[in-house]
């Protein structure tokens, strides 16, 4: 009987657009997908493993099962198990999102201002820095916490398809047994067929064998670092600072998972002076993988943390404290901070950065500015309320009776507008107790994207409607925000 094909029996598709087979499904990360699943006459309903979701839940409609399944936040192959026969596909690039290098430059930038910003705060603890450092350190745990699954997919991928060398080695074997005849198996033949009762050849024959090894230098080098990563993760297992504990310890147990792995058991660790081959260079998931190794060790510079992990599905909320923190380096290099305490908090385990909802993190300006994450405006409020509804933008400034607004939106390429459009319930709904007239002076939408060409980027727009769109992507100078801060600190007409 001829094998069911189980990939033609699933389909995907985007809401509300045609519904596709798995082979001809085009699929973007960090994008949703309803799935459907056609039953053959009294087929039983099916088991779908997808990544790391064990079993997709779905519902059943006249013999179709029906689901919604999320791509993960990386590119590369998947594979789907449907009925136990695995299938493969492709996760391609969001072209909305950052990089992961990007991401990456985010949490650097945060971390280091904020060790920048703590001289100008009032708390009382010893913090450390050592560029080269390998003690444990919150700004390291904080980056293993938000990458450990995209090294989970690479080294899922590299035991799953790793590379491999054709290695030749000389071996004891019955003479019927030899497939290969070289210079140094006849020499061995000529030495010993005299020490046979017949004078032919012996029975047994020293010969080459050629076999396929693991034990390459890039597998060599990635069990090194392995081991090192558990040695690390049990480090910050043992040193029992608060609830990372146990989370620590199951990463440990996690990488000893994979170094049990059979491919594992075949390689050497690797001992001597590391360098970038060709295969880091050039292979996508053995570079990703040598990527996530080299930044690991270049968080102990800072000893301040994260009080919540963003993984990389959280990217926007990552971004929006990077804008922020980007304003408060541009008033920090003004020479502007009086007072950063706002930004910090103090447990048992260590200082944090605390960016937690409805926390309305505060920085004080010496100029009586204040600059304001998440600040929330009520109906009640004591200096500006709302008529309508509860207002939390990301970023206020606080001038006098003014305030300044700023949104970060990280997706928004194609919604500019409607993005904008949203921008009118800050600038025409936060009004002064006093007098009942509108506080909000210009409200901006902070974006990645990059376009002298769209009108919401030109200063002409901004200074006619006193709102618009300001690129900031990491990497990258953003002159745009910075003339504006200028003309806010120096009382230029921002109105």
């Amino acid at each position: 009987m001829e094998q069911r094909n189980s990939g033609g029996n699933f389909w995907l598709r985007l809401a509300d657009e045609e519904w596709n087979v798995l082979e001809e499904a085009y699929l973007t990360e960090a994008s949703t997908y309803e799935w459907k699943y056609v039953m053959d006459g009294n087929e039983q309903p099916p088991l779908i493993h997808f990544c790391d979701m064990l079993h997709l839940p779905h519902r059943l409609e006249e013999g179709e099962a029906f689901g919604q399944l999320t791509t993960p936040f990386f590119s590369g192959q998947v594979y789907f198990d449907i009925n136990g026969m695995k299938l493969g596909s492709y996760i391609y690039p969001d072209a909305r999102k950052m990089t992961e290098e990007q991401y990456d430059l985010m949490l650097n930038d945060i971390l280091q201002e904020a060790s920048l910003c703590f001289e100008y705060s009032n708390i009382e603890t010893e913090i450390t820095a050592d560029q080269h450092s390998l003690e444990l350190s919150l700004a390291q745990w904080s980056y293993i916490e938000a990458s450990f699954s995209s090294l989970r997919t690479v080294v899922r991928q590299i035991i799953e398809h790793p590379i491999r060398v054709l290695q030749a080695h000389e071996q004891q074997m019955r003479r019927e047994q030899v497939k290969m005849v070289d210079s140094k198996t006849l020499v061995w033949i000529e030495r010993n067929s005299g020490r046979s009762t017949t004078g032919n050849i012996p029975t047994t024959v020293k010969s080459s064998v050629r076999e396929d090894s693991y034990n390459t230098y890039e597998n060599r080098l990635l069990k090194r670092r392995l081991l090192d990563l558990r040695h690390l993760l049990k480090m910050y297992g043992k040193s029992g600072r608060g609830n990372y504990k146990i989370r620590a310890e199951a990463y440990a147990d996690k990488v000893g998972h994979w170094l049990r792995d059979s491919f594992f058991r075949k390689v050497t660790p690797y001992q001597g002076v590391i360098k970038i081959s060709q295969v880091f260079r050039k292979h996508p998931v053995y570079r990703q993988c040598y990527q996530w190794f080299d930044r690991l060790y270049k968080h102990g510079n800072e000893q301040i943390g994260m009080s919540y992990n963003y993984p990389l599905r959280e990217t926007f909320a990552l971004y929006e404290i990077w804008c922020y923190m980007q304003l408060v380096k541009i008033f920090r290099e003004k020479k502007l901070l009086k007072e950063t305490s706002g930004l910090f908090r103090t447990t048992r385990e260590g200082l944090f950065l605390h960016f937690a909802e409805n926390n309305e993190s505060i920085v004080e300006l010496k100029n009586g500015m204040r600059l304001s994450y998440q600040r929330v405006f009520k109906h009640n409020g004591k200096d500006f309320y709302t008529f309508t509804q509860d207002m939390k933008p990301d970023i206020v400034i606080e001038a006098g009776e003014f305030l300044y607004i700023l949104d970060p939106k990280y997706r928004i390429a194609n919604n500019l507008g409607t993005a904008l459009g949203e921008m009118h319930k800050y600038k025409d709904g936060i009004l002064l107790i006093r007098n009942d007239r509108k506080a909000v002076q210009n409200v901006f939408i902070l974006t990645p994207v990059q376009s002298d060409e769209i009108r919401y980027f030109k200063a002409d727009f901004h200074e006619r409607y006193s709102m618009g769109a300001i690129a900031l992507m990491p990497g990258k100078d953003s002159p745009s925000l910075e003339k504006w801060v200028d003309k806010l600190v120096h009382g230029g007409d921002l109105i």
